[in-house]
């Protein structure tokens, strides 16, 4: 009977650890597709901007990234190109900032099924430190991306955009 009682403990404890990484898994969402900005659900609280239109075309394989972007705002048209992985590493790309190429290491990591990436740059001598996370609506339809940062010591604000997915 103690024998018994033994390997029905350890199959609950295998079938839990299972199900568990399994879910952990299926919790990681893949955001590949092409994005649109749904700029009337932006919410800009405070320095940090928002663009009035954007579209992303996101490539995601396992923890790859790769995130094509064109955005329109006040300033202007750009367009950037980001690779990343979702592995502890800084990972270093460029994007326009004030019609200059700026170099910005990003970390990224997972929190649980939220994405979230640590990115700092050099803006005219201030150090800037962003944080985005990127979260998958359940239907899989939209990704709200909330962005919050500080320069100089300073706080300045966040901001949340929604994007539609188009295909």
């Amino acid at each position: 009977m103690r024998l018994m009682t033994r390997s029905i403990t350890t199959a609950a404890v295998m079938y839990t650890m299972a199900v568990s990484h399994v879910t952990a898994q299926a919790a990681r969402p893949n955001f590949s597709g092409v994005w649109v900005l749904d700029a009337s659900k932006n919410v800009v609280d405070g320095q940090l901007g928002a663009p009035t239109a954007a579209t992303s075309t996101i490539v995601q394989h396992g923890d790859s990234i790769i995130v094509d972007r064109e955005l329109t705002s006040e300033a202007g048209a750009t367009k950037s190109h980001s690779v990343w992985s979702v592995d502890g590493k800084s990972w270093k790309n460029t994007a326009p900032v004030n019609g200059t190429d700026t170099e910005v290491a990003s970390i990224l990591s997972w929190d649980k099924g939220v994405l979230v990436i640590h990115s700092t740059l050099n803006l005219m001598g201030t150090d800037v430190y962003l944080t985005d996370r990127w979260t998958m609506a359940a239907d899989g339809k939209s990704i709200v991306m909330q962005r919050s940062g500080s320069a100089g010591g300073q706080d300045l604000g966040s901001t949340t955009m929604t994007y539609v997915k188009k295909s």
